[in-house]
């Protein structure tokens, strides 16, 4: 794939990108088997920029000359473009990358059979129906995504990455007296087998099923504004959400709440964000973006004062930053655009006990559910796991909490952030424009929320 960029034409700018995905996915409903299929397949996709004009084009076809025709059609593509473009795209420059990259995890995926994936489904549902007699209902998921990808660029990057992507779902329903309560819980990784070890699967399906039961008959949140203390799942699509999308480069030119706002306090001392692709399990690991660019950690946000945005390269060069890495593309057949990869709060200094103790009235969040939020940072979130506290104790479970508000207010009140850190965005993703695989965590945070018991649900 080289010497389509070797012989292309002068003054062109290409980006060759190969991507190969190997899919896996396994579904039990009531114990039985619903879905259990596999997809593999591959491509190239081509991007040019010819006199400030981006062009793409991609194929599956993997021959020479089928890939020298998509790489003349990008290049036609951008031509025809360019002559109405009035704003030229214009690259910042980069350091070339070079080498390979992978993270298959300590357990390798390819160890393990598709049947082996079966059996563990049946097994996991099996054991959410066998909890109790009042667990109704049950989904059970298990899927696993491989990528082997080749991403080259006229600037001289020719890197080859490899990485797999397990993650599981459960969804156990409770009913009694005719109530129904469901419950979910789920967890993905850049990584191997590790994340299905049987013990701590069993683990997270039980406590998913007693979680929903205990939903059954758990009394409403108090609404108003109060003190919340958020797990890193919680702060994590806080960050991802309601932050992270406002800083995106792209977004921000088109006036999002953090537009104007490099070197201004956006939030409390305690907030330091940030956003990496260099964490080793986390679900938005990528060690090289799909423009070329080698990721580094960008500090978003450092002890308060907004610090850098997320950017591409044509979007570091209009705001005279650098790259940072973030550009990345579902698959083959489209082009990148501004994602996130892992976005997360820095470790504070507080331990658990010493968040939790001073805490009069207040909710501790311990899983996200739905919601949404929009460039402005507002934000509306239900909580399906949360419980109260009552004079520095955590006490009764309580359902249907929706926390709601605007995030840069609810990170000015920040006045603490945990010491024990993680990544723990479940199997959760980003879905702007295309699908992307991503995390989002920290440490337990204590701020203050307006919180509602009467929307939203589990």
């Amino acid at each position: 794939m080289r010497s389509i960029i070797d012989n292309g034409p002068s003054g062109v700018h290409l980006e060759v990108r190969y991507h190969q995905r190997k899919k896996s996915n396994v579904r039990v409903d009531k114990g039985v088997l619903r879905t259990a299929d596999s997809d593999d397949f591959a491509g190239v996709g081509i991007r040019a920029l010819v006199d400030g004009a981006w062009g793409f084009a991609s194929t599956s076809k993997l021959d020479k000359r089928t890939l020298n025709e998509t790489a003349n059609d990008a290049i036609t593509a951008a031509k025809n473009l360019s002559a109405s473009m009035t704003e030229k795209y214009v690259l910042a420059p980069i350091k070339p990358v070079e080498g390979t990259y992978s993270n298959l995890g300590k357990d390798p995926l390819s160890d393990h059979s598709f049947e082996e994936r079966v059996e563990l489904a049946l097994e996991l549902d099996q054991s959410m129906r066998d909890s109790d007699k009042r667990i109704k209902g049950t989904v059970t998921l298990l899927s696993t995504v491989s990528n082997h990808r080749y991403i080259l660029n006229s600037d001289g990057t020719d890197a080859e990455l490899r990485d797999t992507r397990p993650e599981f779902v459960v969804r156990p329903v409770a009913s009694e007296g005719g109530k129904m309560m469901p419950h979910l819980l789920a967890r993905g990784i850049t990584g191997g087998w590790e994340v299905f070890e049987r013990d701590s699967l069993t683990d997270t399906a039980l406590r998913a099923a007693d979680t929903a039961i205990k939903l059954l008959t758990a009394p409403l949140a108090k609404g108003g504004t109060h003190t919340v203390l958020m797990e890193p799942s919680v702060v994590g699509i806080i960050c991802h959400e309601a932050i992270g999308h406002t800083v995106e480069a792209d977004l921000v030119a088109a006036g999002s709440a953090a537009k104007g706002k490099i070197g201004e306090k956006v939030a409390s001392e305690h907030v330091t964000m940030i956003d990496s692709g260099e964490e080793v399990q986390g679900a938005g690991w990528i060690a090289v973006d799909d423009a070329g660019v080698r990721t580094r950690k960008t500090t978003i946000i450092e002890k308060g004062v907004m610090k850098s945005f997320l950017h591409s390269r044509s979007s570091a060069h209009t705001f005279g930053s650098e790259p940072t890495g973030n550009e990345r593309a579902f698959e083959y057949d489209v082009e990148p655009l501004i994602r996130m990869r892992n976005t997360y709060l820095s470790p504070g200094e507080f331990s658990r006990d010493e968040l939790i103790e001073d805490v009069k009235f207040g909710y501790l969040l311990a899983f996200p559910g739905g919601g949404q939020a929009d460039s402005t940072a507002e934000f509306m979130f239900s909580v399906p796991e949360a419980f109260e506290i009552v004079n520095g104790s955590v006490t009764q479970l309580v359902k249907n909490v929706t926390i709601t508000g605007n995030a840069y207010d609810v990170l000015s009140s920040v006045d603490g952030v945990g010491k024990d850190w993680k990544l723990d965005f479940g199997a959760g993703a980003c879905g702007k424009v295309q699908y992307a695989k991503v995390d989002g965590g920290g440490g337990l945070t204590r701020a203050t929320a307006l919180v509602s018991g009467e929307v939203g649900g589990a």
